[in-house]
């Protein structure tokens, strides 16, 4: 004999409830918008000529920085819509700029100021600084020959491309790099060229000019907390950051 279940008299009005819930939910819920922060920058060169000549100046290489983002080039995807070039907008710093430049001892090269989301380290994206002189003309990377030497190249080819042009070479050239765990975090990634026509000690960079000039590899990672304003220094230039959240 089967045993037929009984339910509770509050179970069709429950089961309407459920189905009436799973109709109103979207079937997939919208991800949340990211913390958004203002971040201004100012890059600026030491003036002693000696410090150029008491160490050995050595280049690196700059991480993502084929992959990094030009804020004069934004596109409207999904990401760069949520980074915004605000350098036409009062700058947080300004007070900071103006001692500076009645310093003797330092120069300023720079100063920027853009809004970007706080992203955890394995989604930021860095953004790329290029500023400074404009030195000359960079070399081409150089691109290995489609072919070996002993293999026949066809002859009935396509219209061989045009090569792009040499990009420039700035006095700095690098990327910035804001993450977000429990705390901020900034890391500066920068290639610094001083200006000059001395022959420095360390490593240097040809342009196609056929001028060289020393290159250094200027690289920290600061833990930050919002609203503080911190100074990276290197014996041949410094950045000041400032970070704040953006108020909704």
């Amino acid at each position: 004999m089967t045993r037929c279940r009984s339910h509770s008299p509050l179970f069709p009005l429950l089961l309407l409830v459920a189905l009436a819930v799973t109709a109103i939910l979207p079937g997939k819920l919208p991800a949340e918008e990211p913390r958004m922060y203002r971040v201004e920058v100012v890059l600026l060169r030491h003036t002693d000529a000696d410090a150029l000549l008491k160490e050995v100046w050595r280049s690196g290489d700059v991480a993502g920085l084929e992959h990094a983002l030009d804020l004069t080039e934004l596109d409207e995807d999904e990401v760069d819509h949520l980074f915004r070039d605000v350098s036409g907008t009062p700058f947080g710093l300004r007070g900071v700029v103006n001692r500076l430049e009645q310093s003797p001892l330092y120069d300023v090269i720079a100063s920027y100021a853009w809004e970007q989301p706080g992203l955890p380290q394995e989604q930021a994206i860095p953004v790329r600084i290029r500023s400074g002189q404009v030195l000359g003309r960079m070399p081409p990377a150089f691109e290995p020959p489609p072919f070996a030497p002993w293999q026949i190249q066809p002859v009935l080819g396509g219209v061989p491309e045009q090569p792009d042009e040499p990009e420039l070479l700035y006095e700095v050239d690098g990327v910035i790099t804001l993450t977000l765990a429990r705390f901020l975090h900034i890391h500066t990634d920068l290639l610094y060229r001083p200006a000059t026509g001395d022959r420095l000690p360390g490593d240097h960079v040809t342009t196609l000019e056929g001028d060289q000039f020393a290159e250094s590899h200027v690289t920290e990672r600061r833990r930050m907390r919002s609203g503080e304003t911190h100074y990276l220094d290197h014996p041949l230039m410094g950045v000041i950051v400032h970070v704040t959240p953006v108020e909704d």
